[in-house]
């Protein structure tokens, strides 16, 4: 018996101690622990809902309620889904007797004086049964939570798909007007280093002001086309360039920023509008300082526009397990559960016609560059917070140790290819500011007549080109020359390769516009000090 689990619950009951005295006899051979006796029937339901029985044996010739009136009462107080066995004992073999108790809710019937063996037979075959329902029930229950685990973890990745989805379309689309931006801002960055870093240009009237001719016209070109579309989320590059940056320094600079906004505009406007500094000591974080102004510079306009009756911004830093913490905090309107869930979406705005929808996109594609998290806390009529958390580093290079460990200290012979004049002009003016001997191709078929003619130490070629593109330029190249020295330069946001394109044969990818000092350090990534 000792498989059919002896620790199973039984409940006898019976008027007549004799018959209680036997079947506790039997029921203890056995090996049944666990019994409970009951005398008068009245008192079964009570110890129905305390002993909680796996069967009940039950006479039904008794006072007071007999076995029928018994069966009828249970039927009310055991639920419809669970299943407790009743054998019903009694000395009326009458087939008419049978008929009521098993109409009655007898699971079973065994008529007086009865074989012990096929007792046991009945009260194991019972029992089976009341476990395997048991069983199944369990399993079921364990099954409905799942499901239900599983429904959720299936919506939520849903939503994730979703919102990805939509980022990565919208950072497709906003490829090509990121490639002629940056292409734009290529001469702006290059030329106004170059006047600002090489005093003989300055001297030089005519040159001077034929760059800035050329950056004023770039600069023109480029207030036409929507250049943060790139930011929204696209994901932290080896290009980015990163300092050590003081989080107080900038909320200071982006709260003097936005002052027109938050008390020119609104004083005009009707609005008082109140910003608060509480700044505390903050470990340094790596980051780029314009787009970290940019992030801030959008949520205290946020908060400006959330405040029609005007209030209180208040900018707050603190230290939290090595992180930075920067919290934008307004006393507006306010969002709702909907709006503060679908706030980072591009394009989503409650702002009406006055709104795009892009700002706090573009807020979040920074933090996520920058490996930090970004909460917000918000509710109708109690105003919104927004929390930024970035990591922070304990230690910085020296500004003139950083500097001198990013330049060459030899010369190098550079080919530099690009189709566009203005970005190979830029190019060569850097290398050859800093030293280094150049030579311009203005294709790809024209680099490779070059290097037929002449050595090389490196070759800078832009990647998107008519004909053969950089990438199978490089390859074509190190087809010549295993191992050559490549860097490949193009305005796309994410490289701009193709999936059958390797970027594998070239050293490093640049993003346009590229800065003098990032080219500096490209060259000693690339070749060595």
């Amino acid at each position: 018996m000792n498989e059919l689990n002896p620790d199973a619950r039984l409940l006898i009951v019976d008027d007549s101690v004799a018959n209680i005295s036997l079947l506790r006899n039997i029921l203890n051979r056995l090996r049944f622990t666990q019994i409970d006796t009951i005398t008068d029937s009245r008192e079964t339901f009570a110890h129905v809902e305390e002993f909680r029985p796996d069967l009940i044996i039950l006479d039904l010739n008794m006072p007071y309620l007999d076995g029928l009136a018994v069966m009828q009462q249970l039927s009310k107080l055991i639920p419809r889904d669970t299943f407790l066995p009743v054998l019903v004992l009694t000395a009326d073999a009458t087939a008419e007797t049978k008929r009521k108790a098993l109409a009655g809710g007898a699971t079973d019937l065994l008529t007086k004086p009865f074989n012990s063996s096929e007792l046991f037979m009945r009260i194991r075959n019972l029992l089976q049964i009341r476990f395997l329902h048991l069983q199944l029930r369990a399993q079921n229950e364990t099954l409905e939570l799942k499901v239900e685990e599983r429904t959720r973890e299936l919506r939520g990745s849903q939503q994730q798909v979703v919102a990805q989805e939509r980022l990565r379309a919208f950072g497709e689309m906003a490829g090509g007007i990121v490639h002629d931006f940056n292409n734009a801002l290529m001469s702006i960055v290059g030329f106004s280093e170059i006047l600002l870093n090489d005093e003989d240009m300055l001297r030089d009237p005519k040159t001077a002001r034929d760059f800035l001719r050329i950056m004023n016209t770039a600069g023109k070109d480029a207030a036409q086309v929507i250049g943060r579309l790139r930011d929204f989320y696209r994901p932290r590059e080896e290009t980015d360039v990163f300092s050590c940056v003081d989080l107080n320094e900038i909320i200071e600079q982006a709260g003097t920023l936005t002052q027109p906004k938050w008390k020119g505009q609104a004083l005009a406007d009707g609005r008082t509008i109140t910003v608060k500094l509480d700044l505390a000591n903050t470990p340094p974080i790596s980051g780029n300082p314009a787009e970290l102004r940019e992030a801030v510079t959008n949520l205290i306009f946020n908060a400006v526009d959330a405040m029609p009756a005007g209030g209180t911004i208040t900018l707050r830093s603190s230290a939290e397990n090595g992180q930075a913490v920067l919290e934008v905090s307004d006393t507006g309107s306010g969002m709702g559960e909907e709006a503060r869930s679908r706030c980072l979406e591009p394009f989503f705005s409650t702002k009406g016609e006055k709104g795009t929808g892009l700002g706090l996109s573009m807020v979040f594609g920074i933090v996520k560059r920058h490996e930090g998290s970004l909460e917000i806390e918000s509710a109708l009529g109690k105003g919104t917070t927004f929390r930024i958390r970035l990591p922070g580093i304990t230690k910085a290079l020296d500004g003139e140790a950083e500097e001198e460990a990013g330049k060459m200290k030899r010369s190098l012979r550079v080919l530099v290819v690009d189709d566009e004049p203005v970005s190979r002009l830029v190019l060569a003016s850097y290398l050859t500011a800093d030293g280094h001997h150049v030579v311009t191709a203005v294709d790809a078929e024209d680099a490779i007549g070059c290097f037929e003619n002449a050595e090389f130490d490196l070759m800078i070629t832009d990647h998107a080109m008519p004909g053969m593109n950089g990438v199978m330029l490089a390859t074509a190249v190190r087809e010549k020359r295993a191992g050559h020295p490549v860097i490949l330069v193009t305005g796309f946001a994410a490289g701009g390769m193709g999936h059958d394109e390797d970027p594998a044969c070239v050293n490093l990818v640049m993003r346009k516009p590229v800065p003098r000092r990032d080219l500096q350090r490209a060259l000693v990534s690339v070749m060595g000090a």
